[in-house]
């Protein structure tokens, strides 16, 4: 199913058969609060932004600044050491956009030495 969908999305069906998918049915439960029973099956979900994963960067040019994006991305805080910078006008373009990638995410951007700064995700909070 999920193949001709991609063919017909790239362009590349020859075939002019309409893609057609089966609608989707929630089972909804009622539980009796009185009941001993234990649920079937029950779903634990992780909280967004749950990743307490912490990266160490030290990017040698701007062409770095997807990956470390993608890090800030998936929840990971980020430091972020520009001393391997060749130039100041690379270390503020970089600065810019990862300043633009947390501030969409409500993370937080602080700067911890001369050199390096502390990237934030949403759930992170760093205090002085």
């Amino acid at each position: 199913m999920f193949e001709k969908l991609a063919e017909k999305i790239r362009g590349k069906s020859t075939n002019t058969e309409e893609i057609s998918f089966k609608p989707y049915k929630e089972e909804v439960r009622t539980v009796d609060p009185k009941s001993t029973e234990a649920p079937v099956s029950a779903a634990i979900e992780e909280p967004q932004g749950a990743n307490l994963e912490m990266k160490i960067t030290y990017p040698k040019s701007f062409d770095e600044v997807g990956v470390i994006a993608d890090y800030l991305i998936a929840g990971c805080t980020v430091v972020l050491n520009i001393d391997t910078m060749p130039d100041k006008q690379s270390v503020l373009r970089m600065l810019d956009f990862l300043n633009g990638v947390t501030y969409t995410m409500d993370g937080g951007i602080k700067k911890i030495s001369k050199n390096s700064y502390l990237i934030t995700p949403k759930n992170v909070d760093v205090q002085d």
